[in-house]
């Protein structure tokens, strides 16, 4: 039913852009019309398309990425992008589900293209891949990367201005990996394990050497609350591999894993990470390399502490 609302809206929505004359393929002032489903995507989009392009960001800091619905405000947008860049993965069903109403599915480049998928840790989620890919210096290099070709494909007259800027931006990555890698290096071996609220930093774990442990919600999102008995086995987990800290992450309600800490002796770490989210503007965690390095920072802080 809610679904059913929910694409009513997104109808209601598209028809009454029409009726005002939405639809118009590019802004009056010449510039590139572009969506963006993420903000990670956004972000790379606004660094890179800088004041060639016209950007609308569809989630919001803070915003769970993976059961966002779409309004018609937001219908509207994708109506009239000449370009729709989505993170991919299987992340965005929902633009899959607007596009069916909407059109114009041609316009989207997905932004994973080319990077290596990993499958999820947990086994009952083997036939699915993990869509966090961004969570690594590689991976968002690739991300800025993919958007500058993809801009360049759509206007190759300001291809020079998105060249250079993407340049730019994938040096910051470059020294945020550097400086990622320096951090890891201090942890030690055998403090390395991590439970975070979702499985959300595969990528992240597999990339600077630590080792997943558990989750609070045994899953690639937290659209369903894990039941009693998965929640007695991650803290026999914590307790058995010696954990001391839980991950919180800036996008998801901490009030579980504020149980677990509670109930296994192990602390939820104050500040939270960046994972299904980018920061809010004027934040460590609002670029790309900001929210690496502040990941990184956290989680170093965490495990080298007593």
């Amino acid at each position: 039913m809610r679904r059913l609302f929910a694409i009513l809206g997104l109808a209601l929505g598209v028809a009454a852009l029409t009726a005002c004359g939405g639809g118009t393929p590019s802004p009056s002032d010449g510039r590139l019309r572009v969506v963006a489903t993420t903000t990670q995507v956004g972000e790379a989009a606004r660094e890179v398309g800088g004041n060639d392009i016209s950007l609308t960001v569809l989630l919001q800091p803070g915003a769970e990425a993976h059961e966002f619905e779409i309004t018609p405000p937001a219908a509207g947008a994708i109506e009239k992008a000449d370009l729709i860049l989505e993170s991919g993965a299987g992340l965005e069903t929902w633009l899959q589900d607007a596009l069916t109403t909407i059109g114009g599915a041609d316009r989207v480049r997905d932004m994973s293209s080319g990077i290596a998928l990993r499958a999820p840790d947990d086994p009952a989620e083997a036939s699915e891949v993990d869509p966090h890919w961004w969570l690594t210096a590689p991976n968002a290099i690739h991300l800025v990367e993919n958007v500058r070709d993809a801009l360049s494909a759509a206007r190759p007259d300001l291809a020079e201005g998105f060249t250079t800027r993407a340049a730019g931006y994938v040096a910051r990555l470059q020294a945020a990996d550097v400086e990622i890698r320096r951090l890891m290096a201090e942890i030690p071996e055998a403090r390395r394990g991590i439970v975070t609220d979702h499985d959300a930093l595969g990528y992240f774990m597999a990339e600077y050497g630590l080792r997943f442990v558990g989750s609070v919600f045994p899953s690639l999102d937290v659209s369903a609350d894990p039941n009693p008995a998965q929640l007695a086995d991650l803290a026999d987990t914590i307790r058995s591999e010696g954990v001391t800290a839980i991950f919180s992450e800036s996008a998801v309600n901490p009030r579980l894993a504020t149980a677990i800490a509670a109930e296994t002796g192990a602390r939820v770490v104050d500040t939270p990470l960046y994972t299904d989210s980018l920061g809010p503007p004027g934040s460590e965690g609002a670029t790309l390399d900001g929210m690496l390095l502040h990941n990184a920072q956290v989680i170093h802080d965490a495990l080298i502490g007593p």
